[in-house]
């Protein structure tokens, strides 16, 4: 007789020699591997890159106000400014009918021209709802020129001038910058998630069904001990997926890293170092309840209402990973399998005590290993049985005996 230890090693090696020559495992990897490759490079691009920006001017002093405009876009006061960073250009034209004809035909962003009323005001002209950051920036260059000039005709160093009318920013959370990036990083884990589980769990349920279905499973279990027989194939199945996740976060964060310029670059490494942690934890766990309740099932046929409960599951984690906030995304980073992707995002967010993080991975740990239990059970109950699929309930009652219970 085989003995345990290396029962379940010859069951995992011969599970990974199966994965590894499959069509399916290196196309769907290929997918997925596109994906995320996509989903980086939009995570760079949506999370406030650089802006160039395009002003048509009418004279020498149009284009100096212009450039310092530019100069403070591009070396803000305060780096945590909502303002964004960008660069602005002045394109001299010869009057204002051309440089309103150059906005509308999309040559420039927006123009600036001396106002009509010869109170040496400025007009900002644009083709529709002017962009805050540019208007924003163009409008404090034009008053600071202005309080210059009028400072220097009244003999009044500019500096008395300005004194008491700075405004120091003091940003107690970033969560308005931070939300976008949190929310491609949500969604990105749940999407990841969610097809490893599709793709390993549902085909760890489907060889447990094929070798019941085909009577393989007699002469395996008449040579190798029952749970040595679901131990091998979860774990080759999750070394797999494990596997290429951290290809996929590696290749993520080399691809952004690449492109360069993308904010919160350390803090999107650690959360994703946690959401490796937790990927691992709630993988695991899913691969072996897809493992043990795939056993309930006597046909192919059956398989999808005996793991219904665990699709119900990855499901609702990928919602959650779209549409939770607030209240919602802190309640499930405490509940198993839904904290797989909710909790690093809060790290991400920094809006997470240890203590949390703590309780959330006791809770997870927790629950895989019940889940484990269940799926032993299961498995071992029902992998012999033959006929009608069988209720979870009824397989945990039944009493494991003869050859299934080894």
């Amino acid at each position: 007789m085989t003995t345990t230890h290396s029962a379940w090693r010859l069951v995992a090696g011969r599970e990974l020699t199966v994965r590894i020559r499959s069509k399916v495992f290196w196309v769907s990897s290929a997918i997925m591997l596109v994906f995320v490759l996509a989903g980086a490079l939009a995570l760079n691009l949506l999370s406030g890159r650089d802006t160039t920006y395009h002003v048509a001017v009418t004279s020498a002093l149009g284009a100096e106000m212009i450039t310092s405009a530019g100069a403070a876009l591009a070396h803000p006061p305060d780096a945590s400014s909502s303002t964004g960073t960008g660069t602005v250009t002045p394109v001299l034209v010869a009057d204002q009918a051309a440089a309103e004809k150059l906005v509308r035909d999309g040559g420039a962003d927006a123009a600036l021209v001396a106002a009509e009323t010869g109170a040496g005001g400025w007009t900002f002209i644009s083709s529709g709802q002017p962009d805050a950051t540019l208007s924003s920036v163009v409008a404090s260059a034009a008053q600071m020129r202005g309080l210059a000039s009028n400072a220097q005709k009244l003999g009044v160093p500019l500096a008395e001038v300005l004194d008491g009318t700075s405004v120091e920013l003091h940003i107690l959370s970033d969560d308005t910058q931070k939300r976008p990036v949190q929310f491609g990083l949500t969604f990105a884990f749940g999407v990841l998630f969610f097809m490893s589980c599709q793709l390993f769990g549902t085909t760890t349920a489907s060889s447990v069904v094929e070798e019941k279905e085909s009577r393989v499973i007699e002469v395996l279990l008449s040579a190798l001990p029952t749970r040595s027989v679901l131990l091998g194939k979860v774990l080759a199945n999750a070394a797999l997926g494990v596997a290429q996740m951290v290809v996929f976060a590696a290749v993520a964060l080399g691809t952004v890293s690449a492109v360069g310029d993308l904010p919160y670059l350390g803090e999107i490494a650690r959360s994703s170092g946690w959401f490796l942690l937790y990927y691992v934890i709630g993988f695991l766990t899913m691969c072996f309840l897809f493992g043990g309740l795939g056993a309930l099932a006597s046909r192919t046929q059956d398989l999808q209402s005996a793991t219904a409960p665990l699709q119900l599951i990855i499901t609702a984690t990928y919602m959650i990973s779209i549409v939770a906030n607030g209240a919602v995304i802190t309640v499930a980073s405490f509940v198993p399998i839904a904290s797989t992707v909710t909790m690093p995002s809060r790290i991400f967010a920094g809006d997470v005590r240890w203590w949390e993080v703590a309780i959330s991975l006791t809770t997870s740990v927790a629950f895989a290993i019940a889940s484990v239990w269940i799926a032993d059970r299961a498995y071992r109950s029902s992998v012999l049985k033959t006929g009608a699929r069988l209720s979870l309930l009824t397989s945990l009652r039944a009493p494991v005996a003869g050859m299934a219970s080894r």
